[in-house]
């Protein structure tokens, strides 16, 4: 999406104003106190946009935001009309829904909008609380209050993205697929249109991606600390990132710059094993991570949710084949499934995540694999860093998670994987991608039916 021209400025601004006044109208039909909000976010949107350097850009991200917030919306009311207990929240924990309805009974003063099923979480102390806390530092006495703030984590993560994939593929027609890829993704805004982290770990995952190959260390630093704060797991995969670019960061300008930033990266290190290697680990016993073989995670968790799960099963195997085999298995994520009822109840959030997610795959997977076999093949450093950091974090995500909603924060970097490619040629790529393609079909027929 270029806007680079008078027509298609005008075509935007049309398109935004149709968004604004649209939302406008449905926020003060729900609660005309929400109105509050809505100009409060617009107005974080704006700080955050400039503070980022987006300012060239502003229409585009405006869009996004105007078309995401819109979506919040209609998100809402469908989840209000078919769980009418649920006050727009996804459902119940552990059953239909997740951890919004918990977030915002952490968050709010008034029992009115508490689900049942979520009042016993009043007054819940958790760090993604604390955070939204911060980010709106109002009373929250209506859910779509707290939840049009919280789609800012994902409004700038395709324009992210995009600048991403312009430092790496340097692909014009690339540059444009990855930012429609990243704004329709069914995975994105499952999970983050809704009062939860996840689109605001894949931001910041990006973001400190983003600020690592433009080595732009302190702006790293400060994204790695606000994720850890929000989600210490997501923390700990965006912590990994600089080893793949360990030579260009710290090996790069004249001696004295060099010694320098090696020596302030000494420090930073032994500074964080030093202070931060007790919070890590307290982090892990907390996931149930007492050993390599995690044996107490799989015996509580993950036996509870269901013993007879695909998961399950993995996480029993020997360590050898767990570590492939939890890899493979999270990098397919999500598998196909025709139930679109939970419960009972018209589940939205399953049939983007379970049904239109997988179908989609089918079609990313073809350029997802064309993309890495060159990759392997032509070995350029930029996209080969990437490709690399994407494998490296899929392996930590599917060893110390059992929840595919996680494999959110690094969909931004397996678009750009996909969006690169697009335009390579050649029939041998291209045959084993097919054939990639089909083994993938054919296991998603097999889960489905068997």
């Amino acid at each position: 999406m270029y806007i680079n021209s008078r027509h298609s400025i005008l075509n935007v601004s049309l398109v935004n104003f149709l968004l604004v006044f649209t939302s406008l109208f449905i926020i003060a039909i729900i609660n005309v106190e929400v109105l509050f909000s809505y100009f409060y976010s617009l107005f974080l949107f704006v700080i955050i946009n400039f503070l980022l350097g987006f300012k060239q850009d502003f229409l585009k991200i405006f869009f996004v935001f105007n078309l995401y917030v819109f979506f919040a919306l209609l998100f809402f009311l469908l989840q209000a009309y078919f769980i009418p207990d649920s006050f727009g929240f996804s459902g119940d924990y552990g059953g239909i829904g997740t951890d919004d309805s918990r977030f915002f009974a952490g968050l709010t003063e008034s029992y009115k909008y508490i689900p049942h099923y979520a009042k016993g979480y009043l007054d819940m102390e958790h760090s993604f609380i604390d955070f939204l806390k911060i980010l709106y530092p109002f009373p929250v006495n209506h859910p779509l209050s707290i939840i049009i703030p919280n789609v800012l984590g994902i409004v700038f993560i395709p324009f992210t993205t995009q600048l991403v994939c312009k430092e790496v593929v340097s692909n014009k027609r690339s540059e444009k697929l990855v930012f429609w890829f990243v704004l329709f993704c069914p995975i994105i805004l499952s999970n983050g249109l809704i009062l939860m982290r996840d689109g605001w770990s894949a931001f910041l995952t990006i973001l400190g991606l983003y600020y690592l190959i433009k080595k732009n260390t302190i702006r790293f630093i400060i994204v790695l600390f606000v994720l850890s704060f929000i989600r210490m797991g997501s923390g700990l995969v965006l912590a990994t990132m600089p080893f793949f670019y360990f030579k260009d960061l710290l090996l790069s300008g004249s001696y004295a710059v060099r010694f320098i930033k090696i020596g302030a990266f000494t420090i930073v290190v032994v500074f964080t094993l030093y202070f931060g290697l007790p919070i890590i680990m307290e982090y892990l016993v907390q996931k149930g991570v007492s050993g390599i073989e995690r044996q107490e995670f799989v015996d509580t968790i993950i036996k509870a949710a269901d013993s007879n799960s695909i998961i399950f099963r993995i996480y029993t195997l020997p360590i050898y084949l767990k570590l492939p085999v939890g890899f493979v298995f999270f990098l397919l994520l999500p598998f196909l499934s025709l139930k679109f009822y939970t419960q009972g109840v018209f589940n939205i959030r399953m049939i983007m995540f379970t049904t239109i997610m997988p179908i989609l795959s089918l079609y990313y997977f073809r350029y997802f694999a064309i993309g890495v076999i060159h990759i392997l093949k032509k070995r350029q450093n930029k996209i080969l860093a990437i490709l690399l950091v994407y494998f490296f974090s899929l392996l930590l995500i599917s060893q110390i998670s059992i929840q595919p909603r996680h494999k959110t924060a690094i969909m931004p970097i397996f678009y750009i994987l996909v969006s690169y490619g697009f335009d390579k040629k050649g029939n041998i790529p291209r045959y084993l991608a097919n054939l990639f393609v089909f083994i993938l079909f054919m296991i998603q027929i097999i889960i489905l039916f068997f």
